[in-house]
């Protein structure tokens, strides 16, 4: 039965940052299996196995869940119950009534991008431990570099964020900064847009970055 018409079925918004007050939320690494379960402030878990056998000897991404989703829904790896249990308890728990205080980026469809990386506060929110070297690489999942849109909580207050991006033509990123003054439970929606003619972005047009909140 699918979820539009089961009267009972729990809809995985109801447990996102617009539903719930995360702010309390810190980055957590788990023990699981033979690699490990990381929660980020990025909203998401991502689990993680280093393969030590020379002939791979890499870091691979076995599965990536936003937290709304793991809350509701059978996890993106296989994880063990008593893990499960501990982790979803971690999120309840920290989680408070009201909204989170976060950011949301999107990149507009018009953008040719190769690569794209955020920071705030000079900070990679999407920055995730490795159960094995750094130098080994990391393999699977969907690269945050690759991604149209990201989100992270951040703190009231003055927030510096800076996006890079690399043009699907262009050797050389371009590196956009704007700083925001976040009010507590609010959401800021950063969008990286060309500046004037679409067409031209492809020739080096300038791209701004824009951002609206909610009231």
């Amino acid at each position: 039965m699918s979820a539009a018409s089961d009267p009972d079925a729990i809809d995985a918004s109801d447990e996102g940052p617009d539903r719930w007050c995360y702010d309390a939320l810190e980055p957590r690494t788990w023990a699981c299996g033979t690699g490990q379960l990381a929660l980020l402030r990025s909203l998401e878990l991502v689990w993680i196995t280093f393969d030590s056998n020379p002939a791979y000897f890499a870091n691979r991404v076995e599965g990536e869940q936003a937290v709304e989703d793991f809350l509701v829904a059978p996890p993106a790896a296989p994880t063990p119950s008593d893990l499960l249990d501990e982790v979803r308890a971690y999120v309840r728990g920290v989680r408070a009534p009201g909204r989170s205080t976060w950011l949301a980026l999107e990149i507009a469809d018009d953008v040719p991008f190769r690569a794209v990386w955020w920071r705030i506060d000079g900070a990679n929110p999407d920055a995730c431990p490795l159960p094995g070297p750094a130098s080994a690489g990391v393999y699977g999942g969907t690269p945050a570099w690759r991604r149209r849109g990201m989100r992270s909580l951040v703190r009231p207050g003055e927030v510096d964020v800076v996006v890079g991006i690399t043009l699907a033509a262009a050797h050389e990123p371009t590196e956009l900064a704007c700083t925001l003054d976040v009010s507590p439970g609010t959401r800021h929606q950063l969008r990286v847009a060309p500046d004037g003619d679409v067409s031209a972005v492809a020739r080096g047009a300038r791209l701004v970055i824009g951002s609206t909140h909610d009231p």
